[in-house]
């Protein structure tokens, strides 16, 4: 368990979601949250299966090119299989999507969809995302190989790998229910709606289907939340959030950013306009964390981050205080803001099969082929946070990493909203499942279909992916009864004739 003293604060953020372009504070904390959910996995497992070794991995080939015959080239991806729970021949297959990072093997023995497994009688299968983790070569991070890293490509694959599970085991008519969260949340969907005939039913928790360039209405739901008082938000909370960051954009204008280099624990100069977005982009990702991960662990939450935010009249000091706690949970005595050093993690093309990070060029390759998902701070928005935090900012990495033409963006976004039917893709049995503070849920479905069979639970109070933990005694109510209706509407996929 991940622990600090540092006056009841932490920050977190975690899962198969970063934001489009993360900077060094988000990925700090994505590392301590995946060290937590490791071992919570652990002792979930022992708890379930004692001391056995439960999930099997296995290394399919692939082709690197589902749709072009002439391209025999393949990569292995790396599948879990837990037939621990599962009730042969008959019982249901749980598939587990990965997403934009390496994918652990609790995701096999982990989390609410393995506590349905295990009532329901079901195999585990958990696949890797293609281009992440171990499923890739060793030229994947090249540009000519990159234009093979996709969605649909990604969805093909899944079609494989059920051939793969029906093969081994002999299947006949056993359904197929398909689990994800995030970006695999909308896989999940996605597979439904364009593989009917593969999987019967499909959970969709914080999916944001929806692909969008211009994302303002990310920190938008920041903003609300942060003033939401039933999760410890308050009015006098944004309040000292926005008169920060406008004091930090006055003095970024007024070129006082030598005092802003020693306020922020700056390891070098702030003097140059990139250097600028990268600081105002780790201040933000902060509080966009907590709030998207708001409780994810115990104590970590907005209500702790708004009680420092407003300890005292002095918001400028308030912040200042907020990041050197998180700096001293970094273990980091400054944070480097540098440009150049930021843009060397989308450069780097050397593949790590042992990283068990995210997959940042790979990423964000996808953000500017396909969806977008750029987390602006516009003129006339309620985003509280810095307005250096343009589209401009975000799309210049498509142009100098990937030579991607930032005008032809919103045409790749145009194509996956009208491919798969952005925030009304039409696919029957699809479960779409989101919290009230989590900003994701902006771009995802929100409002039941019955004419499709399409489902939506919306979980007042809760964040981004939460209902796809296992149960905890600490749980709102409004979580455990939106497990228990994700629960129902499975069981009721199962008994379905």
């Amino acid at each position: 368990m991940i622990m600090s003293n540092l006056k009841g604060i932490l920050f977190i953020i975690l899962f198969h979601d970063i934001s489009a372009l993360p900077g060094n504070s988000f990925l700090k904390i994505r590392e301590l949250v995946e060290s937590q959910r490791d071992e919570d996995a652990v002792f979930e497992q022992q708890k379930l299966y004692g001391s056995s070794q439960i999930v099997e991995e296995v290394q399919l080939p692939q082709p690197i090119d589902h749709f072009d015959a002439l391209n025999s080239e393949m990569y292995n991806q790396k599948v879990y299989i837990n037939t621990e729970n599962w009730i042969k021949p008959s019982g249901p297959i749980f598939l587990f999507i990965g997403g934009e990072g390496a994918l652990p093997n609790r995701s096999a023995y982990s989390g609410h969809h393995v506590e349905m497994a295990k009532r329901f009688g079901a195999m585990v299968v958990a696949a890797e995302h293609r281009f992440y983790g171990s499923s890739i070569n060793d030229n994947g991070l090249h540009l000519d190989q990159l234009e093979h890293l996709s969605s649909q490509q990604g969805l093909a694959d899944l079609t494989r790998v059920h051939k793969y599970i029906t093969d081994r085991y002999e299947l006949t008519s056993n359904k197929w229910i398909s689990f994800g969260g995030s970006y695999p949340g909308a896989l999940s969907a996605w597979f439904r709606l364009k593989y009917p005939h593969l999987v019967y039913g499909a959970v969709a928790s914080s999916a944001p289907v929806q692909a969008q360039t211009n994302f303002e209405g990310y920190n938008e739901v920041v903003a609300q939340s942060l003033t939401d008082s039933t999760v410890g938000g308050s009015q006098q909370c944004i309040k000292q959030i926005v008169e920060a960051f406008q004091r930090i954009d006055s003095m970024i204008q007024a070129n006082q950013t030598v005092q802003l280099e020693k306020d922020f624990l700056s390891c070098g100069p702030l003097s140059e306009k990139n250097d600028q977005m990268v600081f105002v982009n780790n201040l933000a990702g902060i509080f966009m964390g907590v709030v998207q991960y708001n409780n994810e662990v115990p104590g970590l939450n907005i209500q702790s981050l708004c009680k420092q935010m407003t300890k005292s009249d002095d918001s400028y000091k308030n912040l200042q205080m907020v990041y050197k706690m998180a700096m001293n949970l970094f273990n980091q005595s400054c944070v480097d803001n540098s440009y150049s050093k930021f843009l060397s993690q989308f450069n780097n093309q050397t593949v790590d099969r042992a990283a068990s990070g995210v997959g940042i060029r790979q990423w964000t390759w996808q953000t500017c082929s396909q969806f977008g998902y750029y987390q602006t701070c516009d003129e006339g928005t309620s985003c509280p946070f810095s307005r250096l935090l343009t589209l401009e900012s975000n799309l210049v990495i498509c142009r100098d990493i990937y030579k991607i033409s930032p005008s032809s963006v919103p045409n790749f976004v145009e194509f996956t909203n009208e491919y798969y039917g952005a925030n009304r893709p039409k696919g029957t049995r699809v479960l779409f499942v989101n919290g009230s503070i989590d900003p994701w849920h902006f771009l995802s479905v929100l409002k039941s279909d019955v004419s499709l069979n399409e489902t939506a639970v919306f979980i007042n109070g809760t964040a981004h992916c939460a209902d796809m933990a296992s149960d905890r005694s600490t749980d709102p109510q409004s979580l455990k009864d939106a497990r228990l209706m994700i629960q129902k509407v499975v069981h009721g996929w199962l008994q379905e004739s």
